[in-house]
């Protein structure tokens, strides 16, 4: 009898030991906007200028101060397809067999688990239910060539460990025009079938580039209320696992501010439509809104102070928008270059963590970061160890946003530019910018441009210092390390 009840007192001790981990442990939440620069964020805008901007970001301005907030961030690429893969795997995209990433559907992104481990695994191992919502971006197994079912999605975010999932295939800009719900489309309304969309239904009739562009999607498609069920979606299964006690990993990859460029009249009782001076503005502010929604969610469902909750953008931001320009917008926020560039404007990008818990208010790290780094730290978070043949690229943060060092996580940061042939290498303030011929290809590689960021952080080329004698070993050493980088499997962090 008294062996019995010292085995179920052991029992309840071990079942409380892990009950108390997965109080401590905490939620993470990571927020990847689409297309948003610096200053695409009030903070930033009144930061550089001393004004207010045209388009209102309250809650963006309001995360910005309410923990840390990194000077020297970074996509891992300037484009959307390739950050994707980042972010799910803790590599540069090079390291594997499609650098660019992969947009259609029907295109394998080759992210192999015997060469891959993914965030969501390491999360799921770690104790965590895993969720993913928005923009997937990752290909699939659609095939193109055959009779294809658009009722169930192939290789989505469950494939690669996520619980539950709430998708985008290839976001809003392409077919297929609908949502899919653990990998299964989701009706919009009761009387939804998939068919052929034009351009009026998917938003494109009215862009120059893209008019004509439609494909198969949901007949009750509307983009503009893309975003609003998406951030529902999130925010009924934030109120799910608060009731569940379990900690969450939770992706959020918004829509918005991807073209096109189609926002809602009202969201959650404010005007969005002709809010700002132009409709790239209009869409920034649904995001703004968007992520006051998940945010107010965790506080009341009482999970914000032992939540990890970073805000971060796949690439720099959007230029084009002539309405928002003429207004004073400016998207990179005085750097060079955006969206797709391999100048800082393509792929410095803000990154907030806050953390009520742990990280201090209104802090600023100068530590040089990149989106793909959160993979590293999810498995601190949950005391697992990094597979170091299949995560190269990826630092933990942790220490960082506790306040407990500020010294370099990384050896040096790889850049891409939008399907190349641009490359660049950072060490320390040294940026060194190199063309290739081809995209891809690493033959007749040129070093074009060397810049020292802590006095040129603009990129002026005034100050290129690459036809300076005195800077010649620099750039040879630089150039010979990215491509003894690029064609080794060495690792880029410390």
């Amino acid at each position: 009898m008294n062996n019995f009840k010292a085995l179920i007192s052991s029992i309840l001790f071990v079942l409380l030991v892990f009950s108390i981990q997965a109080q401590e442990q905490p939620n993470v939440v990571v927020i990847m906007a689409d297309d948003i620069g610096l200053g695409d964020i009030n903070f930033y805008h009144k930061q550089r200028t001393g004004n207010n901007g045209v388009v209102p970001t309250p809650n963006l301005d309001e995360l910005a101060q309410a923990g840390m907030r990194f000077s020297d961030a970074h996509s891992p690429a300037s484009l959307c397809a390739p950050t994707r893969f980042s972010m799910l795997t803790g590599n540069y995209s090079y390291r594997n067999q499609r650098p660019y990433g992969v947009w259609s559907p029907n295109a394998d992104a080759l992210i192999d688990s015997n060469n891959f481990m993914t965030i969501a695994r390491i999360a799921k191992k770690g104790g965590y239910n895993t969720a993913f919502f928005g923009k997937w971006g990752l290909g699939g197994s659609w095939k193109p060539k055959t009779k294809v079912n658009w009722e169930k999605e192939n290789a989505g975010a469950l494939t690669y460990g996520f619980d539950y999932a709430v998708e985008l295939p290839e976001g809003i800009q392409n077919k297929p025009y609908a949502f899919y719900e653990n990998q299964v489309w989701m009706k919009l309304k009761e009387d939804s079938v998939l068919k052929e969309l034009d351009a009026d239904q998917t938003g494109y009739s009215t862009s120059k580039k893209h008019k004509t562009r439609g494909g198969i999607g949901d007949s009750n498609w509307d983009p503009k209320q893309a975003g609003p069920i998406l951030v529902g979606k999130a925010v009924d299964y934030i109120k799910n696992q608060a009731k569940t006690k379990k900690p969450f990993y939770m992706y959020y990859c918004s829509q918005a501010v991807h073209i096109p460029h189609e926002p809602p009249a009202e969201f959650n009782g404010k005007k969005i439509k002709g809010a700002t001076p132009g409709k790239h503005g209009d869409m920034i502010y649904e995001l703004d809104i968007q992520v006051g929604l998940i945010v107010k969610t965790l506080k009341n469902a009482g999970l914000y102070d032992n939540t990890l909750l970073v805000f971060t953008s796949d690439n720099g931001g959007l230029s084009f928008d002539k309405d928002m320009k003429a207004a004073g917008h400016e998207t990179s926020n005085g750097l060079n270059g955006s969206k797709g560039s391999i100048n800082e404007g393509g792929h410095r990008v803000p990154f907030f963590a806050v953390w009520p818990d742990k990280i201090k208010q209104n802090t600023v790290s100068n530590v040089s970061i990149v989106g793909q780094d959160m993979v590293a730290t999810i498995a601190a978070l949950s005391n697992q160890k990094l597979d170091k043949t299949k995560v190269f690229d990826s630092a933990n943060l942790l220490p960082v946003f506790k306040g407990e060092t500020s010294k370099p996580v990384h050896k040096y940061l790889m850049h891409q530019s939008k399907g190349g042939p641009f490359y660049a290498i950072r060490e320390g303030k040294w940026k060194l910018i190199i063309k290739g011929e081809k995209p891809g290809v690493l033959e007749n590689l040129k070093p074009i441009a060397l810049f020292n960021l802590d006095e040129n952080l603009a990129e002026d080329e005034k100050g290129n210092l690459i036809n300076k004698p005195a800077y010649a070993e620099r750039i040879t050493q630089m150039f010979e390390t990215y491509v003894n980088v690029r064609v080794s499997r060495k690792t880029t962090v410390f």
